[in-house]
């Protein structure tokens, strides 16, 4: 694997992490000081690239290899699937510990069942999206490895156009819906093109950098705008398929293939680590904020707030690899784990 693919990962779970982290008090609009709220909506929009970039990273990897059919999905979905099954379980314990003797446990596998259709915590969406995107890889990549780069050019401007119209046009004509054809597919397409196909130099370096501040600046202006003229939170620019969106995770991803090109020990096991430390680090940042909630720290006041941010997601992290880590030590045990 290519050192820049591997840190790019390490950097979006970090940013997952942080967005996590910063998201309630984005969510407190009009209830913390708007100082302290516009320092959360930076960070907030700033990190938005996060979920697009792990989709683009796949799309790198897995649309330039060729393998049998059978193959790609016992590998891939076993990968996938099993480390997200044993963590379902670990949250739906997590949620439902205190009812257990209230319930059958029939009733409590019937509960359980209808949770993992569902999601048995709010950041598992991601497993459940990457899953169906991994189905499609069987056929896209006969496609896009055999198609020019007009071909490319033109499925990916499709796809931008589709973008634009679902975050700004579709407000006004609210019966447009053009995503389902392809939605995150697209991210998958441009993930392959942008490694196979664009250049990195020191001065296009500058322009991917431009890309990334542009499409942050937008989210953050944007929903700055709408959510203080209504009065009332509006965060349809943090949208992962919106165009400022796309924009950064674009300007990431180029600058990490540009910039991040060696690696070391730690970078490395951090990255091999980095799935479970996605499923595990809610789990893990709900206990930290128990432990710290008596600090009673002011998160009213920009400073403190953004020390608060750093300070929780940065031991969230720590915390969460350190746990998968130690579950991983046995390799039976640890293709569930991660």
């Amino acid at each position: 694997m290519k050192n820049y693919i591997s840190n790019l990962r390490n950097i979006a779970t970090f940013a997952v992490i942080l967005l996590h982290v910063t998201a309630p008090f984005v969510l407190q609009f009009n209830k913390i000081s708007f100082a302290s709220w516009r320092l959360a909506n930076l960070i907030d929009s700033a990190l938005r690239f996060g979920v697009p970039v792990f989709v683009m990273i796949s799309g790198a990897i897995l649309l330039d290899r060729n393998e049998p059919l059978n193959t790609f999905l016992s590998k891939r979905l076993k990968r996938v699937f099993l480390p997200f099954l044993f963590w379902s379980i670990v949250y739906f314990i997590f949620i439902y510990a205190g009812s257990f003797q209230k319930v059958s446990i029939l009733q409590l596998c019937q509960i359980f069942i209808n949770k993992l259709l569902k999601g048995t915590y709010y950041h598992l969406w991601y497993v459940y999206m990457i899953l169906g995107v991994y189905l499609f890889i069987p056929i896209i990549r006969k496609w896009v490895q055999n198609s020019t780069k007009q071909e490319l050019h033109y499925f990916l401007l499709l796809w931008l156009i589709t973008l634009f119209i679902n975050t700004d046009i579709a407000e006004y004509i609210p019966s447009i819906e053009v995503l389902y054809f392809s939605k995150y597919l697209g991210y998958l397409v441009l993930g392959y093109y942008l490694d196979k196909h664009v250049e990195t130099t020191p001065a296009k370096n500058t322009l991917y950098l431009v890309l990334f501040i542009v499409g942050a600046t937008l989210t953050l202006l944007s929903t700055s705008y709408l959510s203080v003229a209504a009065n009332k939170l509006n965060i349809t620019y943090y949208n992962y398929l919106s165009p400022n969106v796309c924009l950064m995770a674009i300007g990431i991803f180029l600058l990490g293939k540009g910039l991040l090109k060696t690696t070391n020990t730690t970078l490395t096991n951090l990255d091999k680590h980095s799935y479970g430390i996605y499923l595990a680090h809610v789990l893990v940042l709900h206990h930290v904020y128990r432990i710290i909630a008596p600090l009673k720290f002011n998160t009213g006041a920009p400073l403190s707030l953004l020390l608060f941010i750093v300070a929780v997601s940065l031991i969230t992290y720590g915390i969460s690899y350190l746990l998968v880590r130690v579950l991983s030590i046995n390799k039976k045990v640890a293709q569930f784990i991660t």
